[in-house]
């Protein structure tokens, strides 16, 4: 018995870790198809964004990690009341901290590239970059909103799944904004905006379905 819980763990958790790795692609596909195609100066403005990003998923991951504990432990309990008003209040806090992040990070992205120390030779570009990113804070939210409600009723396979394809839905769209139709960096930005909503739907198609298979 102890074998095979051991075994189910690791097969729930590699779709997890996966998952991250494919969480950074969408800065690293940004990087190499923008220095590519735009140049050096292009490449550092996109480069110069990528630990703030990387802060920013982490800060929304543990969020939304912490509210998929309360979700589990009503999922356990078959307590599916209890749980339809945790998704619920879940989903909600997950709209207003993408509101916020919208407004905040659109305003305050000059300072804070600033005191990140971006060179002011690329800060022009590094600003296009980073507020185009912020506008979709929305979809990066919900995204892992709806994969820790899945993950927290024993789904990570779904979630990995939806990334997967938006990150290849990100590097088309890299490749055509910037290689074909010759668009700048905040471009880069927008196909990321895109692929990362499309990834939001379809966890957000997926727990709605469990909401009213178990409700």
């Amino acid at each position: 018995v102890g074998s095979e819980m051991c075994i189910r763990d690791r097969l729930f958790a590699i779709p997890i870790f996966i998952s991250n790795l494919f969480q950074q692609l969408y800065n690293a596909a940004d990087s190499l198809i923008v220095g590519n195609f735009l140049g050096g100066e292009a490449l550092a403005a996109v480069g110069s964004s990528g630990s703030l990003i990387f802060l920013l998923t982490g800060f929304v991951n543990g969020v939304a990690l912490g509210a998929g504990v309360l979700i589990a432990r009503y999922f356990g309990a078959k307590d599916w009341e209890s749980l339809e008003k945790a998704i619920h209040t879940t989903v909600a806090l997950g709209l207003a901290a993408g509101a916020v992040l919208t407004v905040v990070g659109v305003i305050l992205t000059p300072q804070i590239l600033h005191w990140m120390g971006t060179p002011e030779d690329v800060i022009g570009n590094s600003v296009a970059y980073f507020r185009t990113y912020f506008l979709g804070s929305i979809a990066v939210v919900m995204y892992n909103v709806g994969a820790s409600i899945l993950q927290s009723v024993g789904n990570s396979r779904s979630p990995m799944k939806y990334l997967i394809a938006a990150s290849l839905i990100n590097i088309v769209l890299d490749l055509l904004f910037i290689g074909v139709l010759g668009y700048g960096v905040a471009a880069a930005a927008f196909a990321t905006i895109i692929s990362q909503s499309v990834s939001a739907i379809l966890a957000s198609v997926s727990y709605t379905h469990l909401r009213a298979h178990e409700t």
